[in-house]
Protein backbone atom coordinates (compact mmCIF):
# COMPACT_ATOMS: atom_id res chain seq x y z
CA UNK A 1 0.00 0.00 0.00
CA UNK A 2 1.32 3.38 -1.09
CA UNK A 3 1.21 6.17 1.36
CA UNK A 4 2.21 9.97 1.41
CA UNK A 5 3.22 11.99 4.08
CA UNK A 6 1.50 14.71 5.48
CA UNK A 7 2.75 17.78 7.71
CA UNK A 8 5.52 17.31 10.16
CA UNK A 9 6.00 14.11 11.65
CA UNK A 10 6.28 13.67 15.39
CA UNK A 11 8.17 11.62 18.06
CA UNK A 12 7.20 10.56 21.19
CA UNK A 13 9.06 8.51 24.31
CA UNK A 14 7.44 5.54 25.39
CA UNK A 15 7.92 4.42 29.15
CA UNK A 16 6.62 2.09 31.41
CA UNK A 17 3.99 5.29 32.90
CA UNK A 18 1.46 6.52 29.80
CA UNK A 19 2.83 9.71 27.74
CA UNK A 20 0.76 11.77 26.09
CA UNK A 21 1.47 14.12 22.97
CA UNK A 22 0.21 17.66 22.40
CA UNK A 23 -3.03 19.09 20.17
CA UNK A 24 -2.47 17.30 17.06
CA UNK A 25 -4.47 19.07 14.35
CA UNK A 26 -6.06 16.37 11.83
CA UNK A 27 -5.00 16.50 8.55
CA UNK A 28 -5.53 13.34 7.26
CA UNK A 29 -8.00 10.10 7.68
CA UNK A 30 -4.69 8.02 9.11
CA UNK A 31 -1.69 7.72 11.26
CA UNK A 32 1.44 5.60 10.39
CA UNK A 33 3.03 4.61 13.41
CA UNK A 34 5.99 2.57 14.24
CA UNK A 35 8.14 2.04 17.37
CA UNK A 36 11.76 0.61 17.68
CA UNK A 37 11.42 -0.99 20.50
CA UNK A 38 10.09 -4.32 21.48
CA UNK A 39 6.31 -3.56 21.63
CA UNK A 40 4.84 -0.19 22.61
CA UNK A 41 0.84 0.22 23.20
CA UNK A 42 -1.07 3.29 21.82
CA UNK A 43 -4.53 5.21 22.16
CA UNK A 44 -5.74 8.10 20.43
CA UNK A 45 -8.75 10.04 21.23
CA UNK A 46 -9.27 13.48 23.14
CA UNK A 47 -7.60 12.75 26.46
CA UNK A 48 -6.30 9.47 26.09
CA UNK A 49 -4.14 7.59 28.62
CA UNK A 50 -2.76 4.57 27.17
CA UNK A 51 -2.67 1.22 28.86
CA UNK A 52 -1.48 -2.29 28.09
CA UNK A 53 -4.82 -3.23 27.25
CA UNK A 54 -4.79 -0.74 24.23
CA UNK A 55 -3.25 -1.50 20.94
CA UNK A 56 -0.18 -2.91 20.07
CA UNK A 57 2.69 -1.80 18.08
CA UNK A 58 5.53 -4.18 17.35
CA UNK A 59 8.93 -3.52 17.08
CA UNK A 60 9.89 -2.39 13.18
CA UNK A 61 6.71 -2.93 11.77
CA UNK A 62 4.47 -0.15 10.69
CA UNK A 63 0.70 0.39 11.42
CA UNK A 64 -1.45 2.71 9.75
CA UNK A 65 -4.00 3.56 12.37
CA UNK A 66 -7.40 5.47 11.25
CA UNK A 67 -8.06 8.88 12.96
CA UNK A 68 -11.48 9.24 11.31
CA UNK A 69 -12.96 11.50 8.98
CA UNK A 70 -10.89 15.05 8.73
CA UNK A 71 -13.35 18.48 9.82
CA UNK A 72 -12.49 21.82 8.92
CA UNK A 73 -15.00 24.47 9.41
CA UNK A 74 -15.18 28.33 8.67
CA UNK A 75 -16.76 29.96 12.16
CA UNK A 76 -18.34 33.40 12.10
CA UNK A 77 -18.38 34.82 15.36
CA UNK A 78 -16.74 34.15 18.90
CA UNK A 79 -18.46 35.07 22.24
CA UNK A 80 -15.86 35.48 25.36
CA UNK A 81 -16.16 34.52 28.27
CA UNK A 82 -15.73 36.97 31.62
CA UNK A 83 -12.54 38.66 31.42
CA UNK A 84 -9.78 38.28 33.30
CA UNK A 85 -6.28 36.59 32.72
CA UNK A 86 -5.77 32.76 32.75
CA UNK A 87 -9.74 32.04 32.99
CA UNK A 88 -10.86 28.61 31.67
CA UNK A 89 -13.66 29.71 29.82
CA UNK A 90 -16.72 28.64 28.15
CA UNK A 91 -17.00 29.89 24.50
CA UNK A 92 -19.48 29.76 21.72
CA UNK A 93 -18.35 29.56 18.04
CA UNK A 94 -20.71 30.34 15.38
CA UNK A 95 -21.12 28.74 12.03
CA UNK A 96 -22.40 30.45 9.33
CA UNK A 97 -25.68 30.70 8.14
CA UNK A 98 -27.01 28.00 6.06
CA UNK A 99 -24.42 25.25 7.36
CA UNK A 100 -24.65 22.76 9.87
CA UNK A 101 -21.73 22.01 12.22
CA UNK A 102 -19.38 19.30 11.14
CA UNK A 103 -18.48 18.75 14.87
CA UNK A 104 -20.33 16.55 17.38
CA UNK A 105 -19.90 16.54 21.09
CA UNK A 106 -16.97 15.11 22.44
CA UNK A 107 -14.65 16.36 19.60
CA UNK A 108 -11.40 17.83 20.18
CA UNK A 109 -10.44 21.41 18.09
CA UNK A 110 -8.14 23.68 17.66
CA UNK A 111 -8.77 27.20 16.16
CA UNK A 112 -6.96 29.13 13.70
CA UNK A 113 -8.09 33.19 12.64
CA UNK A 114 -7.04 34.14 8.95
CA UNK A 115 -6.34 38.15 9.07
CA UNK A 116 -9.05 39.25 6.25
CA UNK A 117 -8.33 42.00 3.48
CA UNK A 118 -8.53 45.53 5.38
CA UNK A 119 -7.92 43.96 8.69
CA UNK A 120 -5.39 45.77 10.70
CA UNK A 121 -4.75 42.99 13.20
CA UNK A 122 -3.86 39.32 12.55
CA UNK A 123 -5.44 39.01 16.31
CA UNK A 124 -3.16 36.00 16.97
CA UNK A 125 -4.14 35.77 20.13
CA UNK A 126 -7.49 33.78 18.74
CA UNK A 127 -5.34 30.77 17.51
CA UNK A 128 -6.21 28.21 20.32
CA UNK A 129 -6.10 24.44 20.49
CA UNK A 130 -7.21 22.10 23.16
CA UNK A 131 -10.67 22.79 22.59
CA UNK A 132 -13.68 20.30 23.75
CA UNK A 133 -16.65 20.89 22.07
CA UNK A 134 -19.19 19.92 24.94
CA UNK A 135 -22.55 20.90 22.96
CA UNK A 136 -23.55 21.55 19.93
CA UNK A 137 -27.25 23.65 19.04
CA UNK A 138 -29.20 24.51 16.06
CA UNK A 139 -30.92 27.39 15.88
CA UNK A 140 -33.51 28.95 13.04
CA UNK A 141 -32.64 32.72 12.32
CA UNK A 142 -35.32 35.12 11.49
CA UNK A 143 -34.96 34.72 7.53
CA UNK A 144 -34.94 30.81 8.10
CA UNK A 145 -31.81 29.68 7.58
CA UNK A 146 -30.77 27.06 10.38
CA UNK A 147 -27.55 28.77 12.29
CA UNK A 148 -25.42 25.68 14.07
CA UNK A 149 -23.75 27.16 17.26
CA UNK A 150 -20.40 25.07 19.34
CA UNK A 151 -20.04 25.52 22.78
CA UNK A 152 -16.09 24.49 23.36
CA UNK A 153 -14.47 24.35 26.59
CA UNK A 154 -10.40 25.49 27.39
CA UNK A 155 -8.32 27.08 28.08
CA UNK A 156 -9.75 30.65 26.60
CA UNK A 157 -7.76 33.29 28.22
CA UNK A 158 -9.28 36.96 28.84
CA UNK A 159 -7.11 39.67 29.11
CA UNK A 160 -7.46 41.74 32.04
CA UNK A 161 -4.30 43.90 32.58
CA UNK A 162 -2.63 46.02 30.39
CA UNK A 163 -0.08 43.36 28.77
CA UNK A 164 -1.29 40.46 30.03
CA UNK A 165 -1.57 37.33 27.54
CA UNK A 166 -5.00 36.05 26.07
CA UNK A 167 -7.71 37.58 23.82
CA UNK A 168 -7.69 41.22 23.44
CA UNK A 169 -11.02 41.96 22.01
CA UNK A 170 -13.83 40.41 20.34
CA UNK A 171 -13.04 38.94 16.59
CA UNK A 172 -12.95 41.80 14.03
CA UNK A 173 -15.26 41.24 10.93
CA UNK A 174 -12.80 41.23 8.41
CA UNK A 175 -11.14 38.32 10.38
CA UNK A 176 -12.40 34.23 9.95
CA UNK A 177 -12.11 31.69 12.55
CA UNK A 178 -11.30 28.37 10.82
CA UNK A 179 -12.31 25.45 13.43
CA UNK A 180 -10.07 21.69 13.06
CA UNK A 181 -10.95 18.36 14.64
CA UNK A 182 -7.68 17.53 16.50
CA UNK A 183 -6.59 14.29 18.44
CA UNK A 184 -4.04 13.46 20.90
CA UNK A 185 -1.98 10.45 21.03
CA UNK A 186 -0.35 8.24 24.06
CA UNK A 187 2.11 5.95 24.40
CA UNK A 188 3.11 3.44 26.56
CA UNK A 189 5.62 -0.30 27.11
CA UNK A 190 5.83 -3.05 29.03
CA UNK A 191 8.97 -1.26 30.97
CA UNK A 192 11.84 -0.85 28.19
CA UNK A 193 11.83 3.04 27.13
CA UNK A 194 12.38 3.74 23.50
CA UNK A 195 10.34 6.02 20.77
CA UNK A 196 7.38 5.64 18.86
CA UNK A 197 7.69 7.66 15.67
CA UNK A 198 4.11 8.73 14.49
CA UNK A 199 3.34 10.79 10.68
CA UNK A 200 -0.30 11.12 9.37
CA UNK A 201 -0.67 10.23 6.26
CA UNK A 202 -3.04 9.85 2.81
CA UNK A 203 -3.03 6.32 1.09
CA UNK A 204 -2.75 6.75 -2.44
CA UNK A 205 -3.32 2.98 -3.26
CA UNK A 206 -1.53 0.36 -4.92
Amino acid sequence: MAFQGIGTGFNMVAASTAAASPTIPQQTPYLRVVTGIGTAHIAIGTNPTATTTDTVISNQQPEIISLGQVISQGITTCTLPSAGDGVTGITTLTVPGGYGSQFIKGNLLNLTVNQGAGSTDAQSYYNLDNLYVSEVVTRRTPDGFFNDRITVTGDVKVQALAGASGIQTGLFPENTLIARKAFKVSVQTGGANGTVYCHQVQITGG
